[in-house]
């Protein structure tokens, strides 16, 4: 009997240690280098309708700088993207083609949730302002400037490269949903010193 009891208290303080060691593990902030930038590219698609227009791709690319806030997994920085998406008149017996298209210059912020990690979910957002107008045949010709609301979620890859998936706010006919690539410089773990 005292050794069934000695087994059992054990076994729980092996597994009392080892739960403790994951705690402090997930707990513990990975420094990180404080600074990162990134350059992406992807595919934009419509995210609403816009007058008879059929909605085809487009395209997303951008830059941006990012401070990655020391002792916790928040960082904040600046973009710059463009975004043009095509949409499709048929007026028989032509079909015209007018892109749609945003320039934003946005605050950002996420949170990183395995930073400094091989594999780094993420999730932010971007407020800013967006210049936007059309180019092509320009069915309806819209130019203006708007507040642009920029949700974003992805992965980090080995600290390099992320997939993304966000959308651009900002008025009828202009909102998109994106799909990308990016690649990072800076930004990865500290070596211990």
């Amino acid at each position: 009997m005292g050794k069934i009891l000695i087994l059992i208290i054990s076994v729980a303080l092996s597994l009392l240690e080892s739960l403790t060691a994951v705690a402090q593990e997930t707990s513990a902030h990975t420094r990180v280098q404080m600074f990162e930038g990134e350059a992406n590219f992807g595919a934009a698609f419509p995210a609403d309708k816009y007058h008879v227009a059929r909605g085809k791709g487009g395209l997303t690319m951008g830059l941006s700088m990012r401070y990655n806030i020391p002792e916790t997994r928040f960082d904040c920085g600046i973009t710059a993207d463009f975004t043009g998406v095509i949409r499709d008149f048929e007026r028989n017996p032509h079909t015209y083609q007018q892109t749609n298209r945003i320039l934003s210059l946005a605050l950002t912020g996420a949170y990183n949730f395995r930073q400094g990690k091989k594999v780094n979910p993420f999730a932010g957002i971007g407020i800013g302002v967006g210049f936007y107008d059309t180019v092509g045949d320009r069915i309806y010709d819209v130019s203006g400037t708007g507040a642009v609301f920029i949700p974003k979620v992805g992965v980090e890859l080995w600290s390099h490269l992320r997939v993304f998936a966000s959308a651009h706010i900002i008025r009828k006919g202009f909102n998109s949903i994106d799909i990308g690539l990016a690649v990072v410089i800076g930004g990865r773990k500290k070596k211990n010193p």
